[in-house]
């Protein structure tokens, strides 16, 4: 069944198209070695989100970017497909964006990223769907479009009182200093992200919380912090707390930490708390490690709660 949405959840950011390919082993430099299975699929750090959103039942609109190509005709199908409503610029004279991804048996990947029309989405493009903006409850954010377009989103989105949700990914180099941090409501890195950023990586959840509480202190309402299979750790208004995570066979974690957010937001845009949104969202991100792809390991609502409820969450 689907949720009660008070208000919209609207995404701002990257749409790719992924390549993926499934390694045995890792190659050395220098070695060729064969690939033992190929797939294409819906990207883009941005489009996983609305993805996710919409089939755990949000009403998301994606504003992004593509080429006028082929492949951008693609992803807008396929984002559509999955229920998400699109407000995208197309630009003729750059490509659509794209990420080449490999991943071996124990689920990790190495992901390498060609922006293309992702590098061309303005402010002024923004500016120009501020009205979508407005309405929403939970504006999401990432790191893969310029980071003075998602100011101006967030700019947009906090005027009206909408939740900014950033998640710092790919990490920001050079790291974020306080009067970015400030744009922002909530920041919801994984581990790398955050010692990247702090300078240290927490190792354990009693850590993570420190750390949430310590990218807290930079201006933010409150911080996430994704540890994988350990669970995750938060620090938001005067509450900090730790959640295990499910356990479940990991083998492809390619966009669990997108999926991640678009739970948060979904269930966040329905008046849940911070404590029981982000155990919804660690389930449904359990969920998508145990499939293939990216917006292909999505899973439905229905799935998310069946688990919630095995698990006892």
């Amino acid at each position: 069944m689907r949720g009660s949405i008070l208000k919209p959840v609207t995404v701002v950011g990257s749409i790719n198209l992924d390549l993926i390919n499934y390694l045995d082993r890792w190659p050395k430099v220098g070695e060729t070695i064969a690939v033992r299975e190929t797939a294409n699929s819906l990207g883009g750090k941005g489009a996983n989100q609305a993805a996710a959103a919409a089939l755990l039942g949000a009403d998301v609109t994606m504003l992004g970017a593509t080429g006028k190509d082929s492949f951008g005709a693609d992803v807008r199908q396929q984002l559509e497909a999955k229920g998400v409503k699109t407000q995208l610029a197309e630009y003729a004279d750059v490509s659509t964006g794209m990420a080449f991804i490999d991943v071996v048996p124990d689920g990790s990947n190495i992901i390498r990223l060609a922006g293309g029309a992702n590098n061309s989405l303005s402010a002024g493009t923004i500016r120009e769907n501020a009205a979508q903006i407005e309405r929403s409850s939970v504006l999401l954010l990432q790191n893969e479009i310029s980071l003075e377009t998602s100011l101006e989103a967030a700019r947009i989105a906090r005027k009206t009182g909408v939740l900014v949700i950033m998640d710092p990914a790919p990490a920001p180099v050079p790291a974020w200093g306080p009067e970015t941090f400030t744009c922002f409501d909530i920041m919801t890195p994984n581990a790398e992200e955050a010692g990247a950023i702090l300078g240290t990586t927490p190792q354990t959840l009693e850590e993570a919380q420190d750390a949430a509480r310590a990218l807290k202190a930079q201006g933010l309402k409150g911080a996430i912090i994704t540890m994988g299979g350990m669970g995750a750790a938060w620090a938001i208004d005067a509450e900090t707390g730790a959640l295990p995570a499910p356990k479940v066979k990991a083998i492809d974690t390619v966009a669990a930490g997108d999926c991640f957010n678009g739970a948060l937001a979904t269930r966040l845009a329905e008046g849940e708390s911070f404590e029981a949104a982000i155990r919804f969202a660690m389930h449904a991100a359990a969920i998508a490690t145990t499939r293939k792809g990216a917006s292909s390991s999505l899973p439905s609502r229905e799935e998310v709660l069946s688990f919630l409820s095995s698990t006892g969450g």
